[in-house]
């Protein structure tokens, strides 16, 4: 994993713990009243119903809860304004309403509380500039037309000219890097605070339970040639996916889960499958990069390479913008044709960074053969915000490992640190003490790998939602059941499914 992840699989048990449970829909609600007194930890698994979601993270006063209990609150106070005060108390009962409002929607997420100062210092910046304007729509006192027209109204336009550029240079370099980030901040129910204070209940449950965590699951299928399958699945769980934090990335949610899948043909192995943003990936045993032990020997281990902040697995080191496995939605697509719009501005006004595109293309034009990442490095202002633009894929391999640990010298690997901006790459890490997985099997299939809901909290987009669990699909839209996974209950016929794509 690259240096800067946070979040490393985890047992299901001690998040659950954490967790608060809702229901989302009529059926939920109706279905929960059934068994209100069983533990969280065996009741999901009992409930029919998929409308239902867990909150990991119970601070409500962090964002929307408290906006809505700021709005009950306005409204009794300003009953209260007009029936005592009138008119005037009225207005002042909802400056402070809105004044509140602001400040809390700001405290919610500290993206916001960058940004929004940010967007009142340009309109600042810009009123400055242009209010004297109504000066010289008129006649000035005691001044004479030519020399108000001929010596002021030329210094004033030079400085107008000044503060604009100015204004526009500040909003370039603060507020066009971060717009489509507070975008998603907005719409999400995993913001940026969140996503922190995930971070540190995962923390505290690192210390009680050490060590990483997959779920293994055994299955044997014959074909219609009588080909004899065994299908070992390695499901991941992680508390939090921040992928948007660690990585310029597209999404948060809380919960996140993965899988890759180890298939042996007449007991020999035959390929490697990642689950990899839902689609899946296929990778021939063959091509498969497996660990070095310290003797130089290839071993039969393969080494999976779990993005920055989304967890996605490969099945070699990569980084990938706009990652071909992954879908986004409308908005999504328009942040990154906006992201690329605002590229193409810093490019434009930003002499320094133009430079240094010149000087990495007279780079690659000379040692296209030997240009590694570090090159990249001396080209890159910790000021520009552009080195690297959303969403990115981060799978370096740099970083924390756990398993088999072989000879990481003699394996291939990425510096995700050529990726990212500094305050990316040197985050606060909590790794687990220990570098050996906890094997726990899914046979038999314990109670929550029947849960229908969401792993996290229900936002009102589908990305920034948790997932569903291992063995069951997102519902679709005017889908009246849930259905299980293809890599669940068919699993050669996902085989079939991405071969069918690799040719």
């Amino acid at each position: 994993m690259p240096k800067a992840n946070v979040f490393f699989p985890m047992a299901v048990e001690p998040y659950l713990e954490q967790c608060s449970f809702f229901p989302s829909g009529a059926v939920g609600a109706a279905e929960l009243f059934s068994h209100l007194n069983e533990p969280l930890i065996h009741k999901i698994g009992r409930l029919k119903s998929e409308q239902y979601f867990l909150r990991f993270v119970n601070k409500p006063l962090y964002d929307f809860d408290a906006l809505v209990w700021l709005g009950v609150l306005s409204l009794i106070g300003w009953l209260a304004a007009w029936f005592f005060g009138g008119a005037v108390v009225l207005e002042l009962a909802m400056t402070i309403s809105l004044i509140a409002a602001l400040i809390l929607f700001m405290l919610a997420s500290p993206i916001r509380l960058r940004i929004i100062p940010s967007i009142f210092a340009m309109l600042f910046f810009l009123g400055l500039g242009i209010a004297p304007i109504w000066l010289f729509l008129r006649p000035i006192p005691n001044i004479s037309i030519a020399i108000e027209y001929f010596v002021f109204l030329p210094i004033y336009l030079l400085l107008l000219l000044y503060l604009l550029v100015m204004t526009l240079k500040f909003i370039v370099e603060r507020i066009f890097p971060e717009g489509p980030g507070l975008i998603m901040d907005m719409l999400s129910q995993a913001t940026e605070k969140i996503a922190k204070e995930a971070y540190l209940q995962y923390q505290q449950i690192l210390e009680k339970h050490e060590q990483p965590v997959y779920y293994g699951r055994v299955l044997r299928e014959v074909d219609e040639e009588e080909n004899e399958w065994t299908i070992l699945q390695y499901h991941f769980f992680y508390a939090f996916n921040d992928w948007r934090l660690a990585a310029n990335g597209m999404n948060h949610h809380e919960g996140d889960w993965e899988m890759v899948a180890v298939y042996l043909k007449n007991h020999q192995p035959y390929a490697l499958l990642l689950s990899q943003h839902g689609a899946g990936n296929i990778e021939a045993w063959e091509t498969v990069i497996k660990a070095v032990d310290k003797e130089g020997k290839e071993t039969t281990h393969p080494v999976i390479y779990a993005a920055l902040g989304s967890h996605a697995n490969y099945s070699k080191p990569e980084v990938i913008r706009s990652p071909s496995m992954y879908t986004p939605g409308r908005l999504q697509r328009f942040l990154f044709w906006f992201d690329g719009l605002v590229h193409y501005l810093f490019l434009l006004f930003n002499p320094n960074e133009k430079a240094r595109q010149i000087a990495l293309k007279e780079l690659r034009a000379k040692h296209v053969e030997v240009l590694a990442e570090d090159a990249f490095i001396s080209l890159k202002d910790e000021a520009d915000h552009y080195v690297v633009s959303l969403p990115l894929e981060i799978a370096s391999g740099d970083g924390f490992r756990v398993g088999f640990q072989g000879d990481i010298l003699k394996e291939s690997v990425l510096k995700s640190s050529s990726y990212l901006k500094r305050v990316m790459s040197d985050r606060q890490v909590y790794r687990p003490q220990s570098k050996e997985w906890k094997r726990i099997l899914l046979n038999p299939e314990p109670d929550w790998v029947q849960y229908k809901g969401l792993w996290g909290v229900k936002s009102w987009l589908n990305d920034e939602s948790g997932p569903p669990g291992p063995k069951w699909d997102r519902i679709k839209k005017n889908q009246v059941d849930v259905n299980q996974r293809i890599r669940w209950s068919k699993p050669l016929s996902w085989l079939a499914e991405l071969e069918k794509l690799e040719h």
